[in-house]
């Protein structure tokens, strides 16, 4: 398969997180920047260097409408933001994983979880937790905001033999991790073809195919199943994506006491996730934000654990 790396050059901080949030809802596994180094004489005195961002796209299946919608979004982007037209660059498969590769260091999020690339030399603690990622699954120097407090948050919850949702599951990390973390069985679901492709690719990786399940669809396939309950969902998404879930019925599918965790909320659209919450029955037990991005904890009993973490 080849990818196309859609990039933008962007001269602030600002900017650059703003382009950052939009490849990480539309790039397949987020966004990447890099510090554009000029030459002295070039740079105006006192000036930061500029940024590039990237994201990539599989040239494949829905490829077409989804770089119209990208290149759309970009449009929109540069009327509040000053950033260059987009530049496209299709890469041979090789090429891309090479790319990606050359930007992603192991990392350690919460207290056990370890995350890295299958070549990659790490020596484990004794209770370290590995995952292998493949490239597709992260960009960056380390996964994305959002999924790093949702993974702080799963190793919290996750007990041994719990069954768990993994709604719009994308790459596939939060399902790999809870059944890592000891989860007896997880039913990985996403409505993207190209996403099950790459989550069915990294469960196989991770040798846990007898415990995780993935999916094409959302919802509605929870209907046309025996109907599951389960000690636990996570649903990393969009705030708006959250509350219609939640509004139909998504909670419906949790024990007495299973817990949520909902990310991908942005700052602004935190209300309207608190309301979802409410109006579901859950108890909202625990926050946490990283710059504009906040993540939520809820149950449907009020467990013993922090109400409030600021950044982890």
């Amino acid at each position: 398969m080849n990818w196309l790396e859609i990039s933008v050059r962007v001269d602030d901080r600002e900017t650059a997180e703003a382009v950052c949030a939009l490849f990480d809802l539309h790039g397949q596994g987020g966004a990447v920047q890099e510090q554009i180094f000029l030459d002295e004489h070039q740079a105006p005195s006192g000036a930061s260097s500029p940024i590039r961002v990237k994201t990539y796209l599989p040239v494949a299946n829905a490829y077409d409408a989804q770089r119209r919608a990208l290149k759309n979004e970009l449009s929109d982007l540069a009327k509040r933001y000053p950033l260059t037209p987009p530049e496209f660059i299709e890469l041979e498969e090789q090429d891309w994983a090479s790319a990606w590769k050359s930007h992603f260091q192991p990392q350690r999020i919460g207290k056990r979880l370890v995350f890295k690339l299958t070549e990659q030399d790490f020596s484990p603690a004794r209770d370290d937790i590995v995952v292998d990622l493949e490239p597709g699954m992260a960009f960056g120097t380390g996964l994305h905001s959002t999924t790093r407090m949702c993974l702080v948050y799963l190793e919290r919850c996750v007990t041994v033999g719990d069954s768990v949702l993994d709604m719009g599951t994308g790459s596939g990390i939060l399902a790999i991790a809870a059944a890592r973390l000891g989860a007896e069985s997880v039913l990985a679901l996403d409505n993207d073809p190209t996403a099950v492709q790459v989550a069915r690719s990294s469960v196989s990786l991770n040798d846990l195919a007898d415990a995780i399940d993935v999916r094409e669809g959302s919802l509605g396939t929870l209907a046309e199943i025996p109907p599951p309950i389960f000690d636990g969902i996570m649903i990393n998404i969009l705030a708006e994506v959250v509350a219609e879930m939640m509004e139909n019925g998504l909670t419906s599918y949790l024990k007495p006491v299973g817990w949520l965790i909902a990310g991908g909320i942005i700052e602004s659209a935190e209300p309207a996730a608190r309301a979802a919450f409410d109006s579901a029955g859950m108890e909202i037990t625990a926050r946490q934000q990283e710059e504009d991005w906040v993540t939520l904890h809820g149950t449907k009993s009020r467990p013993a654990m922090a109400s409030h973490v600021k950044g982890e």
